[in-house]
């Protein structure tokens, strides 16, 4: 029998990230899931070659994007270089309050949860649990563990049903996210492979990582490369530069958009990475991808 593919997420089981890669890897034939810790943890593993592939969490509809993601992406210390974006998967994502069978919500005086879940479901928690202790862990799954392998009735955690089911929690809430709507994005990361000359893999979303220089309209220099090659720019985000040479309020800017499909037609993305290196102090590639939306 041939080796599974091993894929790394963010644990433990029955995490958002264990659904996501779920549905990213459905075949449990050909792939092996394996949790870790941190989302650090993921890019860690990838680069050592610890697993083919991490599913990582990058944004979620409600509350934007995931700090940790980006502090990863933006490797300050080159440790992640041949790591790169090759796919996405969106995960509707639906919270629970969950706590020891039994427990009533009235008596819930602590929470545990992952900082974006507690973002999510902000309006819900100060209508319902005003001035309780919110205490963030990992991940949503590590919170329900917390719940069921310690503390008391008082204790409570945001979560997914899954892990509600995993730990044998009860529900003291459900569906508490703050819209109905709420989603979240993965990124499926993997390592670096070589392209065929002027081809592209993916068809339509890449990411860049731009410095751009202390100078005014600099920034907005560098976007404008994007509108004049006729490439429409998707997303922006942004986190402290914090390299080498960098001063303190310089930005490592994330710039997502549209690439032009397995052939770059008119050297359009050739042409705007050209532009990058003379209008910015450091670029580099993040990853192409089939867009997950149609």
């Amino acid at each position: 029998m041939a080796e599974k593919t091993k894929v790394a997420f963010l644990g433990p089981v029955a995490s958002y990230s264990h659904q996501a890669t779920k549905l990213a890897f459905p075949d449990e034939n050909t792939h092996e899931l394996i949790p870790v810790k941190t989302i650090r943890e993921v890019f860690d593993t990838v680069q050592a070659r610890g697993t083919e592939y991490g599913v990582v969490p990058f944004e979620n509809s409600t509350h934007g994007p995931v700090s940790m993601t980006l502090e990863a992406l933006a490797d300050r210390g080159d440790e992640l270089r041949d790591v790169v974006v090759c796919g996405e998967v969106y995960l509707g994502v639906h919270h629970f309050l969950l706590g020891k069978k039994g427990g009533r919500l009235e008596d819930v005086r602590r929470v545990y949860s992952h900082p974006q879940a507690f973002g999510q479901t902000a309006r819900w928690m100060r209508r319902f649990l005003p001035g309780v202790e919110m205490v963030e862990v990992s991940s949503t799954s590590k919170a329900a563990e917390i719940v069921a392998t310690g503390g008391d009735e008082g204790w409570a955690a945001v979560a997914g049903e899954m892990a509600g089911r995993e730990y044998g929690l009860g529900v003291l809430g459900e569906r508490i996210e703050d819209r109905g709507d709420n989603e979240t994005r993965f990124f499926v990361v993997g390592k670096k492979q070589e392209r065929g000359e002027g081809r592209w893999k993916g068809k339509n979303l890449v990411s860049f990582c731009v410095g751009s220089h202390d100078e005014p309209g600099a920034l907005a220099e560098v976007l404008g490369c994007f509108r004049e090659r006729g490439l429409n720019l998707t997303s922006i985000n942004s986190v402290p530069g914090l390299r080498e040479g960098m001063r303190p309020f310089e930005y490592l800017f994330f710039v997502e958009f549209e690439g032009t499909g397995q052939v770059d037609e008119g050297e359009r993305v050739k042409g705007v990475l050209e532009d990058l290196e003379s209008k910015t102090k450091g670029w580099r590639y993040l990853g192409g991808w089939e867009s997950a939306r149609r």
